[in-house]
This record gives C-alpha cells, structure tokens and sequence, in this order.
C-alpha cells in the first residue's frame, strides 16, 4: 500500500507471508522428520522526489529464510533448524539524466542477521547446524545505464560489501569478526548491447567477483574472478531466438577448501540455442 502525502513525497507498506512445510526422509539413516515454518515479513518505505530526474528513498524490510533438516547431525543432537531472519536497512537515489540517456542509482545498506543457520562442530569431525550465529552485512551499490545510441547501450554496476560473524564459535574455534563464507568483497558487471535491423541483437557482458573465503575460520581464500558471457540473436513481437555462450573463455575458478575439506568443481563454459514466447 502506497499512500501520496505530497506529489514529491509517499510512503510505502508491503506485508509478506511465508508458510513451508519440510520433510525428510533418508532410509539408510532411518530418518523421517517433517515442520512447518512461517513469518510475516514487513516492509516500509519513504520515498521523496527531488524533481522529474531524481529520487530518494529509504527502506526498512524484514528477510525470512525457512528452517529445515540436516541428515548428518551427530548423535544426540537435533536434527532440525529454526528460520533465520534479518533486517534490511537501505536508502539511495534514483536519477535520471541527459534527456533520460543516462540512468544513475547509488544505494547503500546494512543488514542485520538473526539466527544464522551454520554448521556447528561439537569435535573435529563431528557437527550439526544449528542457529548459533549473528552476523552483520554492510555495502555500497551504483548502477548505470547509458543509451548511446538508436542502436547501442552500456550498463555497468558495482557493489562492495563487508559481511562479517557478530558471534558465532564452536569445537574448532571462536569466529567472531571472520567474514562469512561465500560473501566476496566486491562484484561487478559491465556490458554492451546492440538492437536494430529490424530485430537482430547482439550483447556482450563481463561479469567479476571480488576475494571471498571459503570456511568461516577464513583459512580458505578463493581469488578474483571474471567471467565473459555473450549472445546474439533475433527478437520478434512476441519471440526471441538467439545464440548464446556463458564462460566462453572457459575460465576456471574452483573452490578449493569448502568448509575446510572440499572442492567444488567450477562450470566449464556453456553454449547453446534459446527460443522465447512471450503472450
């Protein structure tokens, strides 16, 4: 619901209800269990126009995250963990500029991370997950989009980001201030598009990801990576076709060293025909 004070400013209330049913069943663990998990998640905004080109806005929105089941929990231990939650706080603006060619957003936020869903070790080989952690996220985003010409377009976007354990310790250690697992320290992407002939489309993007680690006592460092991703095609009223190709360099970025034991293999490059129709 959105209500108008003024022509410049408003306020905003979304209301979300979440409500999911779990169940697992391992035979060979002989283990069934089955929960149910809901929330309602708020959201408010406020929103003020500076003028036709630019906008303002601040956010405060709840995130919701269902419960669910780990087979592997060690003896004596609770199968099942609870939801975790978070907090989003965000404000930014949103212009537009040279006769609307030009399109800039800049947002900053921070969220706040209740009952963290994380594996817990009770010894050196032994765990379950459990709500053990609080964590706290904080970061910058920028976008743009620039309309060169009848024919061509960039776009780039960019965010850093710090998310990092506010208390979480178990059998192995004590993690606080460590960064999360999986939370690179920067992404970006930058692209370049062409549309005409009648409907033939071209477009090209580089997509890069910052240092992350990958254990929460942060031993394991994954290194920046980059990857190029292209495809070109044909677009009608109501159906596409194109060509497209995902890592075409087929770039290597395996992790190596997941929560301390494991690798994962990264996606060797892709290509392919896709059709879409719309109606």
């Amino acid at each position: 619901m959105t209500y108008q004070f003024t022509d410049r400013f408003s306020a905003t209330f979304g209301l979300r209800y979440d409500d999911d049913h779990r169940e697992i069943r391992d035979y060979h663990l002989d283990v069934y269990e089955e929960a149910d998990y809901s929330a309602f998640s708020p959201k408010f905004a406020l929103q003020y126009k500076i003028n036709n080109q630019i906008s303002t806005y601040a956010t405060v929105a709840k995130g919701y995250k269902s419960g669910g089941f780990y087979a592997g929990t060690a003896s004596g231990y609770p199968i099942d963990y609870d939801q975790e939650t978070l907090w989003n706080y965000e404000i930014g603006i949103k212009s537009v500029w040279m006769d609307n060619r030009l399109m800039l957003n800049v947002a900053a936020y921070y969220m706040d991370i209740s009952d963290m869903q994380v594996l817990t070790m009770i010894d050196s080989d032994l765990g379950y997950i459990s709500n053990a952690a609080g964590a706290s996220s904080m970061g910058l985003e920028l976008e743009g989009n620039y309309i060169i010409n009848k024919n061509f377009s960039a776009f780039a976007n960019f965010s850093v980001g710090e998310s990092t354990f506010d208390n979480f310790s178990d059998a192995d250690g004590d993690y606080d201030g460590n960064y999360n697992p999986y939370a690179p320290v920067y992404t970006y992407a930058v692209g370049l598009k062409f549309r005409g002939g009648g409907g033939f489309f071209a477009g090209i993007n580089v997509t890069g990801y910052g240092k992350s680690y990958l254990d929460k006592a942060n031993q394991y460092e994954h290194d920046a990576y980059e990857l190029v991703n292209a495809k070109i095609g044909y677009e009608w009223e109501h159906v596409d076709f194109y060509v497209y190709g995902n890592n075409i360099f087929d770039k290597e970025y395996n992790l190596e060293g997941v929560s301390g034991y494991y690798v994962m293999l990264s996606d060797p490059g892709e290509f392919g025909v896709r059709l879409t129709w719309r109606f």
